[in-house]
């Protein structure tokens, strides 16, 4: 009896070390160590495609005001400088000059006139009075362009944020992988010491020995995959927070983790009908239909006449000394009688997109319902697995801590202690892996219903 509290009282000092010692080592302490908040808050700030999606956005605003500049009156200032001895524009240079004189009128002159230079300064106004529709329809369309990018940054946020919760209690898992994988490490060194010392008082045989080292050398292997394995999340992390720059980790054991519990979910038929009424991509579908309805009208105004009013106001010189002085006003009208089809072709095509708009927005409803009710059972499976897992944990480690005593009185099998060893482990890690999975669904059926705003959430 002897023997035993002294073997078990150092496999207790030698686990202890190994939980810590470690622990320490595979979290680098040179890492910046941060919280779920402050992770969510860095990929706000810097997950470059969320800045590209809020940027996009950005410029389908500007270009609403493209569109609505169209329509208002349009100011240019030209000026042209021509050098020429073509009859017909000297003629006409010399008149826009207002320096017109009898000599002007010899034929020779007429005919074969010496190179004249002519300075053309004009100011222009024009104005469309009516297009058919096209320029309220080009408005109406880049303003649905604009709602299309609007409400694709704010998925993007979503997707951004469901990202983040992936990323970080990924890296956590595995993070707590090592741990369990340490722990277990200690257990089975421990146990091993304890083999050794007991093979040597002849208490058990060698096999036992061997046994307890094939185990211990296990579990090493796996700790050291899992390692590497964490090393690669924690890249992944800083990718999607935009900070690859800093070395960034996860707090260890973050208390949300430790407070992770079963969730009790909304009815199903009230999350479906929630996610149809705010999903962002159903406004984005929506707005494309509308955007169609727009680009259909704008086909169409090719079958009505345009009018357009200009004017403009001119001074000519041959030297910007002295200048003639003019005006002149248009009123312009067009009708296309024939274009080859063209603006049929046009209208037609415009059809069918809006029609493929309208099927699109028909499967993308039954889609968003589909993936609510997928969402909605793996968080159940998710909570009722969790409720299990702890069950399991506690069973295993009080079944591994029963057979290890009783190994030491000789009551148990070697083999019985190794089993209940890497049940335990695994145990602890199915306990881990349901904490983390409730999270994970929770977030996840939170972005199928369009309710995840976790920048908001206290």
């Amino acid at each position: 009896m002897t023997l035993t509290r002294k073997t078990t009282a150092a496999a207790l000092a030698i686990a202890i070390s190994f939980c810590l010692a470690p622990r320490a080592h595979a979290a680098e302490a040179t890492r910046e160590r941060i919280s779920f908040k402050e992770a969510l808050s860095l990929a706000l700030s810097h997950n470059r495609v969320l800045r590209a999606a809020e940027l996009s956005s950005a410029a389908a605003g500007h270009d609403v005001g493209v569109a609505r500049g169209a329509m208002l009156p349009r100011l240019d200032a030209l000026e042209n400088y021509s050098n020429t001895n073509t009859p017909a524009l000297v003629f006409a240079n010399l008149l826009n000059q207002q320096d017109f004189g009898p000599n002007d009128f010899h034929i020779d002159r007429l005919n074969y006139p010496a190179s004249f230079s002519n300075f053309q300064s004009m100011i222009r106004l024009t104005q469309p009075i009516f297009t058919g529709g096209r320029l309220w329809a080009s408005l109406k369309a880049s303003r649905d362009a604009a709602d299309m990018a609007k409400w694709r940054a704010i998925r993007t946020r979503q997707e951004t944020e469901f990202a983040v919760v992936q990323a970080y209690y990924g890296s956590v898992l595995l993070e707590e992988r090592v741990g369990v994988l340490e722990r277990a490490l200690a257990a089975a060194r421990a146990h091993r010491e304890q083999a050794d010392n007991m093979f040597r008082h002849g208490m058990v045989v060698k096999a036992d020995v061997l046994r307890a080292r094939v185990m211990e050398g296990t579990f090493e292997q796996e700790r050291n995959v899992a390692r590497n394995q964490l090393l690669t999340a924690w890249d992944a992390l800083a990718h999607t927070l935009g900070t690859e720059d800093r070395r960034l980790a996860p707090l260890v054991n973050p208390p949300e983790l430790a407070r992770v519990a079963p969730v009790t979910q909304p009815g199903l038929e009230d999350l479906v009908t929630k996610a149809l009424s705010i999903r962002p991509e159903l406004r984005i579908v929506q707005s494309q239909i509308d955007q169609a309805e727009q680009n259909l009208k704008i086909a169409r105004a090719d079958y009505l006449p345009t009018l357009s009013v200009s004017a403009a106001y001119e001074n000519d010189s041959e030297s910007l000394v002295r200048a003639g002085n003019s005006y002149s006003v248009f009123v312009t009208g067009q009708l296309n009688l024939f274009d080859g089809l063209a603006t049929s072709s046009r209208t037609a095509a415009a059809m069918e997109r809006l029609s493929r708009a309208r099927e699109l927005e028909d499967d993308l409803r039954h889609a968003i319902a589909l993936d609510v009710q997928r969402a909605y059972h793996a968080l159940a499976a998710a909570s009722e697995n969790l409720g299990v897992a702890r069950h399991n944990a506690a069973y295993a480690s009080d079944a591994a801590r029963i057979l290890e005593d009783r190994y030491g009185s000789g009551l148990a099998t070697n083999v019985e202690v190794l089993d209940s060893e890497t049940e335990r482990k695994q145990a602890d890690m199915r306990l881990v892996e349901a904490r983390v999975a409730v999270l994970v669904a929770r977030a996840a059926l939170k972005l199928a219903s369009g309710q995840l705003n976790l920048g908001t959430e206290p």
